[in-house]
């Protein structure tokens, strides 16, 4: 699946200079939305779903089943928040 997600819409680390766009952090199930160029949150590595960066979680959803052949609804997304990132990389205790 992730290999299809990265061959699909590309992937981006975490911290990294991004342009406009909903991202989708597939380990943790978050969300990322930016209506402007900037940088992404420091946790993981993102998938930049859709250009628009505007959205709903079911849209969102929607886009994943379709191309990963998943079966997630809104309820399997949430926003992007401070609390679910790392303030550095290589300090979650998942990290290899």
């Amino acid at each position: 699946m992730l290999d299809l997600a990265e061959l699909t819409w590309g992937r981006y680390n975490g911290g990294a200079t991004a342009p406009i766009g909903t991202y989708v952090n597939l380990r943790t199930m978050e969300y990322f939305q930016q209506t402007a160029d900037g940088t992404l949150p420091v946790d993981g590595t993102l998938y930049r779903t859709n250009p628009l960066g505007t959205e709903s979680a079911s849209t969102i959803a929607t886009t994943l089943n379709t191309t990963l052949g998943t079966a997630y609804t809104s309820g399997s997304l949430h926003a992007a928040g401070s609390s679910d990132h790392t303030q550095s990389q290589g300090t979650a205790s998942d990290d290899a």
